[in-house]
């Protein structure tokens, strides 16, 4: 099997293909000075999304709006978020869903940076209209994420 310009294909097959591709998968750095939406990243097919979200539109876009919101509530950290929010996206750790609020909100938390930190990414998957929007992001503590598994609003990523 080949590309449309010829190069061989591999297939990779498995969470752990999924997981690969999804590297591979990595959009261009966010900026924190765009006029304009931006691909945040792509949310792995093999990620099972809980309360009821499908996830039909796995590829996840950022507004203006949204990075200004981030800059707003934690500016010490914007920096931070952008350079990880595809990380966070297209190989979580974990994924949650708050008991109170939008049940299509879905947070995806993975451990990322030097020295590691755990972020959270909010993104609200849209599947009626096939879109999926990052929310908010911002890094959390580890006492917090203990907190919400044991609440049992955060659960370990796992497949279908």
């Amino acid at each position: 099997m080949q590309d449309a310009g010829g190069v061989p294909l591999v297939l990779l097959s498995g969470r752990m293909g999924a997981r690969l591709h999804a590297r591979m998968r990595r959009p261009r750095a966010l900026s924190a000075d765009a006029d304009d939406v931006q691909i945040a990243g792509f949310v792995p097919r093999w990620l099972a999304l809980p309360g009821g979200v499908i996830g039909v539109e796995r590829t996840v876009r950022v507004t203006p709006d949204r990075i200004k919101h981030i800059r707003q509530r934690r500016p010490g950290w914007l920096e931070f978020c952008l350079k990880h929010i595809p990380d966070a996206l297209g190989d979580p750790d974990f994924v949650g869903l708050r008991a109170q609020g939008d049940q299509r909100r879905i947070e995806l938390v993975r451990l990322v940076g030097r020295p590691a930190r755990w972020l959270l990414v909010s993104v609200k998957f849209l599947d009626d209209v096939r879109e999926a929007w990052v929310n908010s992001a911002h890094p959390i503590a580890t006492s917090y994420l203990t907190r919400r598994r044991r609440a049992g609003t955060m659960w370990q990523a796992r497949g279908p």
